[in-house]
């Protein structure tokens, strides 16, 4: 090689460089292997072939090569300049997907700010209405009717909150949620501004009669007296709490009925007169229902999945007739099969949250997955209305997932109350 020859990248030709392709193994369309480049074809020629260095021969060259950073920027330009619609593209659904999950969170924070705000007003109520006051009674229907603005809006945030929420004062969380769920119901059952009122008052206290098991019923200490005091105990709270009820100035009296009848069963085999059919005023079915998906949801000794609590009312509706057929079906169309807080799994073996119900598709909600490579933010988020491949093929409680798969998918804070009961490895 002398001194006017020398390597030059395959991104440095310009028409007018004089070459030599100093390869045999690659066979290329031109009559010799030495040549002055006279057009941009056979640039593209020897750029196409995978050849990366072509020998310059300076002294016969019309014009110098292309300084290489020069060249490589062109290079670059020319590579993305195809490909730049795409880009933008996918550059605009991640910043979409960036935007869409941080409203989503914001909406989560707000209604869990507004919810703990709620919980804290019905703990006030809990603690005033035991002095019998009229004021605390109008105190309640206020609240009743605050929730009715606050939370009947955006059903798929409320019941994600409701899945994830913290057990800690679980009493006044299951009024509350009792509250919400039944008004929920009755709004989708089209009832007016006065029955939801009444359905509320119902539902916020469904068991203020439960109260405490006087300590003298309980002297000897045996486990089967215990257990016997204790069935009774529970078996004659509603009639208590309808009394307790009664004795409330301005107390709707329509609310007291629910109160006394929220355990009477359809076929006649609930308590405390065993009621059934129409005898049972309707509102009072209506929080029968949703306590007993609560009462499954929060089992002491696991509960269930929120689709395993609605298949269960399924059953109790069809096939053993203990609840309201027509509210069971309601309930399951407000809260879908799915309901919104549901841990799954898809039929790829992807792990999700439910976000979202699909009303004409029941069984296929807008899921949030779980990608450990994905950050949080940018998570991706899959409507298997639209998603016909893939499916649901099981629910998963939150005491299976490791902790950092909760994390990624729990929507605000509530992973925090979670934190010491999740299991410590993965």
């Amino acid at each position: 090689m002398g001194f006017t020859e020398y390597p030059i990248h395959v991104d440095q030709l310009c028409v007018g460089v004089f070459v030599r392709l100093d390869t045999a193994e690659i066979s290329l369309p031109f009559p010799s292997r030495s040549f002055k480049i006279d057009k941009q074809e056979q640039i593209d020629i020897i750029r196409a072939s995978g050849l990366k260095h072509v020998i310059c021969v300076l002294d016969k060259c019309d014009k110098l090569p292309i300084p290489l950073d020069e060249a490589q920027a062109d290079s670059a330009k020319a590579e993305a300049g195809p490909r730049t619609p795409v880009s933008k593209e996918l550059l605009g659904l991640k910043r979409e997907t960036i935007e869409r999950n941080k409203e989503r969170k914001a909406r989560f924070a707000r209604f869990e700010k507004q919810y703990d705000q709620t919980m804290v007003s019905v703990n006030k109520v809990m603690r005033r209405i035991s002095s019998k006051s009229g004021e605390a009674v109008d105190e309640a229907g206020e609240l009743v009717r605050a929730m009715v603005d606050t939370f009947l809006g955006d059903a798929d945030v409320v019941v994600g909150l409701m899945t994830n929420k913290p057990t800690d004062e679980k009493k006044h969380y299951h009024a509350l949620n009792i509250t919400v769920l039944s008004m929920m119901v009755g709004k989708d059952m089209g009832l007016d501004a006065e029955a939801m009122h009444i359905l509320g008052m119902g539902g916020l206290f469904h068991d203020i009669g439960k109260g405490r098991v006087p300590i003298q019923q309980l002297k000897g200490g045996k486990a089967t007296a215990m257990s016997s005091v204790l069935k009774s105990h529970y078996t004659s709270h509603p009639e208590q709490g309808a009394r307790q009820a009664l004795e409330m100035p301005g107390f709707p009296r329509q609310a007291v009925r629910i109160i006394l009848e929220h355990h009477e069963a359809m076929d006649g085999s609930g308590f405390p007169k065993g009621l059934s059919g129409d005898a049972i005023m309707p509102y009072a079915r209506i929080v029968h229902v949703v306590d007993a998906y609560e009462n499954l949801l929060n089992d002491e000794n696991g509960g269930a999945t929120p689709h395993e609590a609605l298949k269960w009312l399924f059953a109790m509706a069809k096939k053993a007739g203990t609840l309201d057929a027509r509210i069971v079906s309601v309930f399951i169309r407000c809260l879908g099969v799915y309901p919104p807080g549901t841990l799954v799994q898809l039929s790829n073996g992807a792990t999700g949250m439910v976000l979202a119900t699909n009303p004409a598709k029941a069984a296929r909600p807008t899921v949030l997955i779980y990608h450990a490579d994905v950050p949080r933010k940018e998570a991706l988020v899959v409507d298997l209305a639209v998603e016909d491949e893939l499916e649901v093929s099981a629910t998963i409680k939150a005491d299976d997932l490791p902790r950092e798969v909760y994390a990624y998918l729990s929507p605000v804070s509530q992973y925090n109350y979670y934190a010491e009961s999740m299991p410590k490895g993965s």
